[in-house]
């Protein structure tokens, strides 16, 4: 659902198209007439004790942390001044208190070291719109409160996406930005020093994921075809090359490129394959081969960690949790002694080694509490964490939660997350909470995504809450996602929900009177979806920043998305084309008001230029003229989702309350005031629209 910038381009399927939308049956009988408010006798049994919601969702909380190149500094971001602001620290002396060196009232949205010494780079958006500028931040390391901040870029109606810093002159940044041309996402350098802006190639061939080679030019891309096939190119004598195609469906994704060799590793579900494989791929001959593949033959390609010659050291694969795969002994010695450092459930990520420096950079993952970071040295068998400090909250009040698999009704294997409060497991009210995308995933560890914390939350208000890895959803092969085209809505990515209800009712966990949706970006879809299509299984419905009508939606996209949407058109429609509009209008639920029978809350961005204001201010204005019961949730200063802590805060306040009213749930009446009343200043009058 989040915007998430990469090193590679925002526009990669798997990041920026995927989440366009980044981050849903028994029938009761129960009319909305008849439908009163769950009483206090009727709600569900009540944890020993809430967790507050600031404690859960605290400013404290330290995320991107990542040491200087030269290993003096370690930065993060954490919240500070209502956004997301960096901080930075003596690596030596990690004891003392991070010093906040940017105090911007809009998030920073990602950051790198430059490689010039006490310099870093940086990138953000004014209030959600998505058209991100670059800085440049220069540390003064005597007094950090002192440092310098310089905006790179300036033209806030272009966004610019940071791809790297050449390795030949630490002055050059590599940048991909739709400058020239609306339509069109084009390459440049820009000079660290002056911020002068200098166009190096014309993407003619819509690249949408990217490698640098040494100079930081682009080297080697993937353009997304308008048939949902891949063509990769390489960029030779100032001319694109392609180097292949996939068939339509096919996915291939780059993870490495030698400039040196001329060979590439990529992610790829290609030439017949269903899951990705690390495969090898000889540029100049155009000769692949395969590296590794799931062992298990259940999972596409997560991740792989590389020695210091650009060869594999670990792959890693994502079922259910996380799977490493060490392909030598001295990496699988190291993997172990890590993990022998904990005893709780842990997933254990290599992020990347740092060969010089003879440091492994990990991220360990818990069910029920914020990653932590470490730096392994394996010579030393030593392990170092970086800023890691308890949780704000106890763990203890959190849900249990664990991979499960439960059967769809036509046969096919669907993994979720099951979310449970403690030692209460039946008969509880149910919340179904499918990801945005669809093309991404749920996954266990706490810090995997927004809505963990959110399901823990309301976990420990005492409901059962489901995370459906659907149809669609990215990891489990390419089949898997191929099964998700034409089906949004009335289809089987809307029955995988239905079916994951049916499962929780059968093994008496879910109270059918009493099961919720709510849903992000395609999750809020989802839950539109659910209320408008099976209107008799929800009793309660949250669509945040989720599009009503899916004809709107693909005609909203900003200009230069267009070049990318090969796979939107095969899995949702064209609406140029007759029958896919009248397609569109079918699983549009603005199009069927009347079938609501649930309270609906309405969250949304007035700023988001993918999920426009428009999408929610339409299905308001129908329900409204109807007197529905009716809230919606509007800030004036985000996009695609809230980022701001007091937006964060009091939208999750208000959706406690929803589900409390509606499914019987508990909900806390220690709120800070200061939340109560900004969230009052959220809440759109839907009779004035």
């Amino acid at each position: 659902m989040m915007k998430n910038k990469s090193t590679v381009t925002r526009l990669a399927l798997s990041v920026a198209l995927s989440t366009v939308l980044g981050t849903t049956a028994v029938l009761s009988g129960c009319t909305l007439s008849d439908k009163q408010p769950v009483s206090e006798a009727e709600s569900v049994q009540h944890v020993s004790a809430f967790v507050d919601v600031e404690s859960l969702f605290s400013t404290s909380e330290k995320k991107s942390i990542s040491m200087s190149k030269d290993g003096q500094w370690i930065a993060f971001l954490k919240m500070h001044n209502g956004a997301h602001n960096l901080f930075v620290v003596a690596a030596d002396k990690s004891d003392a208190i991070p010093v906040p060196v940017t105090n911007l009232i809009d998030s920073v949205d990602s950051f790198i070291w430059s490689a010039n010494r006490n310099e870093i780079l940086f990138s953000k958006d004014h209030q959600g719109n998505e058209n991100s500028q670059i800085y440049k931040l220069a540390l003064n390391s005597t007094d950090l409160t002192a440092s310098t901040m310089t905006r790179l870029t300036h033209n806030d109606e272009v966004d610019y996406i940071l791809l790297g810093q050449s390795e030949q002159d630490a002055n050059i940044l590599a940048v991909a930005a739709n400058h020239v041309t609306p339509e069109r996402i084009d390459y440049f350098h820009l000079t660290v020093d002056k911020g002068e802006l200098t166009q190096t190639q014309t993407n003619s061939v819509s690249l949408f994921e990217t490698q640098l080679n040494k100079s930081g030019q682009v080297a080697l891309g993937l353009a997304l075809n308008a048939d949902n096939s891949r063509s990769m190119y390489t960029f030779t004598d100032g001319r694109w090359l392609k180097v292949m195609t996939t068939a339509p469906g096919e996915i291939l994704e780059i993870i490495s490129f030698d400039e040196q060799t001329n060979t590439a590793f990529i992610a790829g579900s290609i030439e017949g394959r269903d899951k990705q494989e690390l495969i090898k791929v000889d540029l100049a001959t155009k000769s692949t081969e395969t590296v590794h593949l799931d062992p298990q033959q259940s999972s596409d390609l997560h991740h792989v960690v590389f020695d210091e010659q650009g060869q594999p050291l670990i792959v890693s694969y994502y079922g259910g949790k996380l799977r490493n795969y060490p392909l030598t002994d001295t990496a699988a010695k190291a993997l172990q002694q890590i993990h022998n450092r904990f005893s709780q459930d842990i997933e254990l990520k290599v992020d990347k080694i740092n060969h010089k420096e003879e440091q492994w950079l990990l991220t360990v993952s818990f069910a029920d509490r914020p990653d932590q970071k470490y730096v392994y040295y394996p010579t030393q068998d030593k392990l170092t964490g970086l800023l890691n400090e308890a949780p704000g909250f106890d763990p203890e009040l959190l849900g249990d939660r664990k991979s499960i698999t439960y059967t769809a009704s036509d046969g096919v294997e669907i993994q979720a997350y099951l979310t449970l409060p403690k030692n209460l497991s039946k008969n509880l009210p149910t919340i179904v909470l499918p990801h945005g995308g669809p093309w991404a995933r749920d996954q266990w560890g706490y810090s995997s995504g927004y809505f963990v914390p959110v399901a823990h939350y309301f976990a420990n208000r005492g409901y059962a809450v489901l995370q459906p890895n659907f149809r669609g959803s990215l990891g489990f092969g390419k089949r898997f996602i191929q099964l998700g085209e034409k089906n949004w809505g009335t289809g089987t990515m809307q029955h995988d929900l239905t079916d994951g209800v049916n499962y929780l009712i059968e093994q008496g966990i879910a109270d059918k009177q009493r099961v919720g949706i709510m849903g992000a970006s395609y999750g809020g879809y989802a839950a539109l979806a659910g209320a408008t299509f099976t209107p008799d299984v929800y009793k309660a419905v949250i669509s945040y920043v989720g599009p009503s009508s899916l004809v709107t939606l693909m005609e909203s996209f900003p200009a230069h998305y267009r070049p990318y949407l090969g796979t939107w058109y095969v899995s949702v429609g064209d609406p140029e084309i007759a029958k896919d509009r009248a397609d569109m209008e079918s699983r549009s639920p603005i199009n069927f008001v009347d079938q609501i029978k649930a309270p609906l809350m309405l969250v949304q961005g007035a700023n988001d230029p993918r999920v426009t204001q428009v999408e929610s201010d339409n299905i308001a204005r129908a329900l409204a003229a109807k007197n529905h019961p009716l809230e919606y949730i509007l800030a004036k200063d985000e996009g695609h989702g809230f980022m701001k802590q007091n937006n964060k805060l009091a939208s999750i306040v208000a959706m406690e309350r929803f589900f409390a009213k509606h499914l019987g749930g508990g909900t806390s009446n220690t709120v800070n005031p200061a939340i109560s009343a900004h969230l009052d200043t959220l809440r759109v009058d839907v009779n004035q629209l």
